[in-house]
This record gives structure tokens, C-alpha cells and sequence, in this order.
């Protein structure tokens, strides 16, 4: 009998992958609203928000590494030790989010005045990264609840959380960035306040769900382990690789905004939108991404190492049919999806071929990544680091010819992730057939 069938696959990633569609819509939400508002505070949100996530993928390499091994004690049926490395992420992440906070409120200014040119450019980044970082607590705690879910297989809360995120920053969107009920616009500082709210009533939302809907004394749940230095060991373990990797990848995302600052506000706007409309197809693949390193984990915890590559085939089969008509669909509209974004019809006008050349290196994301997770999911997070490093340094290499050296331009930027999965692909595949992860332990 076959553990992951195509429904069990289904049935776990489709809550996950339209939570994550959800999150896309807050983030087109933040967009189109200050896409109303000015083309620098749109540039400026994008760099902003690459900052911002650069340092939250900090603690989501963390929940990663927790989420493996959590993965790993539910297929070994040791559910009471899920708790216990819940309970050290929590942990770890507030300390290292008000530590984060603290660095933000010291050294920002004098960081965003080393990385970008344009004055008017780098103090909206700062009215936007300031009250932004506080969000780091909440999200950081969120993401451990969705470790947790993704885990145990039960992930239908996260599509549900996902919609209180996107209602409630609508409404604080719309509310804060324009004005009303007794308070002055905000414009830019509006959204990153809003963005905060939202992601703290999310995290109030996944408390609610822990103490309601779970058996606490099967999971480890009732009693709170304040610390154990072994166990902290052993996450830290897997989730220092993955925090590199992620640090390499946002890195390397956040250097091409750099550069891509270099060539204008108006290039830095139109940037923007393509991030976002980017990220549409993305949810498919990294959905399925976050589902096979969990589903895999659970196999080897199960002792079905047999299991894997046959899962994995299974994974990119399922994800290929709505990946690829969401795909076609962009092509055939691309003017009618950006001008969700912007009612600036020259701005449409000059997006279009990046947006054309945008969708070039993400034909390969799906199996690259898939492939890719597949190997943090074995436990193998040190492999997958140099992976990244590899593809990461490709990928840096190109954004330094394409657009520094030789300044071919905005359209030719967008194809420089090419370079990124084409590594990437081929190396995740051959190690993954190579079975050298197999029981491997955690």
C-alpha cells in the first residue's frame, strides 16, 4: 500500500498552497494600494520588504529545522516529543526576534545608506522598515505553528489563518495607507503597521487552534519546556544549514534589488509588481516544496526509505497541471494582471517585456525545488546549503553581468534566476537517485 498516494499528497498541500495564495493577495494588496500612492513608495516597499524577509527567513530556517524534526517524531509515532521542539522554537525565536528589532532601530539608517543611492528612495524604506520589524515577533511565532501543522499532516488551519491575514490587512491597508475613523493617512508607515496588526491577530488566531483543537498531553503541549540544551542542540543542528541557505537565496534576492535600484525608481516599481505577480505560480511550488520535505521526514521516521523518489515523482506530477495552465493564463493577460497593480498605463507599458522575461526561469522552479526540499527532508540540510551555494553564487554571478557589467537593461534582469534553477535542478535530482540519505538519523 502506498503511504503518499496522489488524494493524501493533494489533501495535505492544497490548504497550504491556498494559505499560501492568500499571502500572495496581502502582499498584491500592499502593492496595488501604494501603487496609488506614488512610484517611490512602491519601489520602496519592495526593497523594504526584501530586507524584511531577508532577516525573517532567519527564523523560518529555524521552524524548517523544527518542522523536520517534528516530522521525523510523527512518523516515529513519538508524538510527545513534538511538543518539546515546539516549545524550543518559540523560544529561540523571541529572543533572536527582539534581538533583530534592537539591530534594526541601530544600524539600519547607516546600512540603507551604504546599500542604496536615491535619497528620496532610502528614507521611504526606512518609514517602511521600522515599524515593519516589530512583525517579526508575531510572524516568527506563526511560522513555528505552521512547522507544526505541515508536520503532524493536518494542515486545513493554516488555509484558515491565511484568510484572517488577508481580511484584516485589507481592512488596516486600506484604513491606515488612506485614512479614516479619526486617523490621518500614513501612507507607506501605514502599510508596514498594517502588515504588523494583521500578523499579530494570525498568531492569536494559531494559539486559539493549539489550545482548542489539540490533544496537548498526546503532543508534549500541556507542560511548557522553558529549555533543554540537548534538544536546542539538535535543532540548530539541521536549521543552521538552513538558515545559510536562506540567507544565500534572500541574500542574493536582495542584491538584485540593489542593483536594480541602480537603474531608477521607475525600474524599482516595475520590479515590484513582478515580485508580486511572481509570486502567483511560486505558491504552487513552494507549497509542494514545504509538503515533501514533511512528507519524506514522516517516511523515514516510518522506515520507508523505499518510498521516496516514487513520492517525489508523484509531488511534481501532481503540481505540474495547475502550475503550468497558471502560467499560460499570465502569457495570454499579462496587461490585465498588471494592471491590478497600477492604473499608470506607461508603467504597464514598459512592464511587459520583463514580465515576459519573468516567466522564463520560473518553467523550471517546480521540479527544482521540489527536488531541492526533498533533500532538507531527509535530514541532509548541510548537502542542501551547498546546493544553494552553488546555484546562489550562479545566480549572483549573472546579476553582476547582466545588469552591473554590461546594463543590458530591466528585461534581461528578470531573466538572471535562469541561471538559479538551472543549477539547481540537475544536482537536487542526481543526489537525491543517488540514496545516500537513506536512514539517515535526526
Amino acid at each position: 500500500m502506498i503511504t503518499y498516494n496522489y488524494k493524501k499528497i493533494l489533501n495535505i498541500s492544497y490548504p497550504l498552497m491556498l494559505g499560501m495564495l492568500i499571502q500572495v493577495l496581502v502582499g498584491m494588496t500592499d502593492t496595488a494600494f501604494l501603487g496609488r500612492v506614488g512610484e517611490i513608495e512602491l519601489g520602496a516597499s519592495a526593497l523594504g520588504s526584501v530586507i524584511y524577509l531577508f532577516v525573517y527567513m532567519i527564523e523560518q530556517s529555524f521552524a524548517v529545522g523544527a518542522q523536520i524534526i517534528m516530522a521525523r517524531r510523527n512518523g516515529e509515532k513519538n508524538y510527545i516529543k513534538i511538543g518539546h521542539v515546539f516549545y524550543q522554537t518559540i523560544n529561540f525565536i523571541l529572543i533572536l526576534s527582539l534581538l533583530c528589532i534592537a539591530f534594526f532601530y541601530l544600524y539600519a539608517q547607516n546600512i540603507l545608506n551604504y546599500i542604496i543611492i536615491d535619497n528620496a528612495v532610502k528614507m521611504a524604506v526606512s518609514t517602511y522598515l521600522l515599524p515593519r520589524c516589530w512583525g517579526l515577533i508575531f510572524a516568527g511565532i506563526t511560522t513555528v505553528f505552521r512547522a507544526y501543522l505541515v508536520a503532524i499532516n493536518k494542515t486545513n488551519a493554516i488555509f484558515v489563518s491565511a484568510l484572517i491575514m488577508l481580511v484584516s490587512n485589507f481592512v488596516f491597508d486600506f484604513w491606515l495607507i488612506f485614512g479614516g475613523l479619526g486617523i490621518e493617512p500614513m501612507g507607506l508607515a501605514g502599510a508596514a503597521v498594517a502588515s504588523v496588526l494583521a500578523e499579530a491577530l494570525t498568531m492569536l488566531y494559531f494559539i486559539g487552534y493549539l489550545v482548542v483543537k489539540t490533544r496537548l498531553k498526546k503532543y508534549g503541549f500541556h507542560k511548557y519546556l522553558l529549555w533543554k540544551q540537548s534538544l536546542f542542540n539538535n535543532i540548530f543542528r539541521l536549521s543552521v544549514w538552513i538558515m545559510l541557505q536562506n540567507l544565500l537565496n534572500w541574500g542574493s534576492w536582495l542584491y538584485f534589488f540593489i542593483e536594480i535600484e541602480k537603474l531608477g525608481a521607475n525600474a524599482l516599481a516595475i520590479s515590484n509588481i513582478l515580485r508580486s505577480v511572481s509570486s502567483i505560480p511560486y505558491v504552487i511550488a513552494s507549497a509542494l516544496s514545504v509538503v515533501i520535505s514533511s512528507i519524506i521526514s514522516n517516511l523515514i521516521g516510518a522506515g520507508k526509505d523505499h518510498e521516496v523518489l516514487s513520492t517525489i515523482v508523484r509531488t511534481i506530477k501532481l503540481g505540474a497541471v495547475p502550475y503550468y495552465i497558471c502560467f499560460l493564463i499570465m502569457a495570454l493577460f499579462p496587461e490585465e494582471l498588471l494592471r491590478i497593480y497600477t492604473d499608470n498605463f506607461d508603467l504597464i507599458k514598459q512592464a511587459t517585456n520583463p514580465f515576459y522575461a519573468m516567466l522564463i526561469p520560473y518553467m523550471f522552479a517546480l521540479p527544482a525545488l521540489i527536488y531541492f526540499y526533498a533533500i532538507c527532508g531527509t535530514g541532509k540540510t548541510k548537502i542542501a546549503m551547498f546546493v544553494e551555494f552553488l546555484s546562489s553564487i550562479v545566480y549572483v554571478i549573472s546579476i553582476r553581468l547582466i545588469i552591473a557589467i554590461f546594463d543590458m537593461g530591466l528585461t534581461w534582469s528578470w531573466t538572471t534566476e535562469f541561471y538559479y534553477y538551472i543549477i539547481m535542478l540537475p544536482i537536487s535530482y542526481w543526489y537525491m537517485k543517488r540514496k545516500k540519505w537513506c536512514c539517515e538519523i535526526i
